[in-house]
């Protein structure tokens, strides 16, 4: 998967007749370590929306800033920069997307299918003329489908516009969030007929309220997306949801936590975050938070990569799973914690995450591989695992 992404905030122009608008834009993978290099030239719409009072209620009116011939992305291209003119109307915000929409990762449908390499849209609020540049971040969304059409409420996820890896969506947490709206969503298939059929169980039919924690969550969008999609399913009870990570990524994460707080309500699943190093965690050391419940699932989606970090993670995830076994709100051994892995994998050095995960004594209890292609190559799969502890 590729996605647009802003190189620095879109900067408003305020001209003798008429504002415009200076974007500078790039399309790369994930991690922006590759710019997209499509065999055909893929043809950009840059968008722009304001709101309209009309028949009593406020209306988001799109508006199209590429008239005529639209921008284009090449291959060998590093960036791209439009200088656009602006409508009277007072633009709100700005979208840069593929124009086909058969290109364009538009919603959770789009995605999961894996047989098409998409790009990811990108959006920004916009300044008033003459306030210059707009806020260093954007965000993304994705419509969590309720079937094949990509129709269904929109999960937007904020990122930052810098190059911290910690402040930007990965690709597994994609894929991740699509599997999960399929599996709480998608009410068509049965279950065991679909990938990970005891993972699927576990989250439509659960015996009790579930207790989620998701490790190194980054800007939130695996754990957020679990809670969006878990709202629609259950009733009662909420399950909780704990999002956790390094203290740096607190402020994106919580700010993500912002955009769903109209959108989750009393009956939902319930959201938090809590701070959690791993080389605390490894030694069963918790902030009140995680050690607050036992936890039925731990989540962790493309944590893998740092070599150097495997052994206190495997470590924090044997210490969560004691710690739940042990916890004085259930009977003694009545929680056994199970793990949810998303990985795709970048380089070989990664398998030794499995190695120390069998000697830690954790076994893969189902497994499947799910397809993320590129437009322009060989696409790299995310490989999903439900682990739990021998015994």
């Amino acid at each position: 998967m590729h996605y647009i992404r802003f190189c620095r905030p879109p900067e408003v122009t305020a001209g003798p007749s008429q504002a415009t608008v200076k974007v500078v834009l790039t399309i790369t993978t994930d991690l922006s370590d590759a710019f997209l290099s499509p065999r055909s030239p893929v043809q950009l719409v840059v968008l722009g929306a304001y709101t309209e009072h009309k028949d009593g209620r406020d209306q988001l009116v799109p508006v199209n800033l590429t008239q005529g011939s639209p921008p284009t992305w090449r291959a060998g291209m590093r960036v791209l920069k439009l200088d656009l003119p602006l409508p009277p109307h007072p633009i709100e915000t700005i979208q840069v997307r593929p124009l086909s929409q058969q290109l364009m990762a538009m919603g959770t449908s789009d995605v999961l299918p894996g047989n098409q390499g998409l790009i990811m849209a990108v959006y920004a609020d916009m300044p008033r003329p003459g306030d210059g540049r707009a806020p260093a971040v954007c965000f993304r969304s994705l419509r969590l489908a309720t079937g094949p059409v990509a129709s269904g409420p929109t999960l937007q996820i904020e990122e930052d516009l810098g190059e911290s890896i910690a402040r930007h969506i990965w690709d597994s947490g994609i894929v991740m969030v699509s599997l999960l709206a399929e599996f709480c969503l998608d009410s068509t298939a049965e279950v065991g007929e679909e990938p990970l059929p005891l993972f699927r169980s576990i989250l439509q039919a659960p015996s009790r309220p579930l207790n989620i924690l998701e490790l190194g969550c980054g800007v939130g969008v695996v754990g957020i997306g679990l809670a969006r999609v878990m709202s629609f399913r259950q009733a009662g009870e909420a399950s909780h949801i704990l999002m956790t990570d390094l203290p740096e990524a607190e402020e994106k994460a919580r700010a993500n936590m912002a955009r769903q707080a109209k959108i989750l309500g009393n009956n939902s699943a319930s959201l938090d975050f809590e701070p959690l190093d791993w080389e605390e965690g490894k030694n069963g050391r918790f902030g009140e938070k995680a050690a607050s419940r036992p936890w039925d699932l731990v989540v962790l989606c493309d944590c893998t990569y740092n070599t150097d970090t495997l052994p206190p993670l495997v470590k924090t995830l044997s210490a969560l799973h004691s710690h739940s076994a042990q916890h004085p709100s259930t009977a003694q051994g009545s929680v056994k914690t199970e793990v949810l892995v998303a990985t795709k994998q970048r380089h070989s050095s990664e398998r030794t995450f499995f190695d120390l995960m069998s000697g830690d004594g954790w076994v893969v209890r189902e497994q499947t591989v799910l397809p993320l292609p590129l437009l322009d190559g060989e696409g790299q799969p995310v490989e999903v695992y439900l682990f739990g502890k021998q015994g």
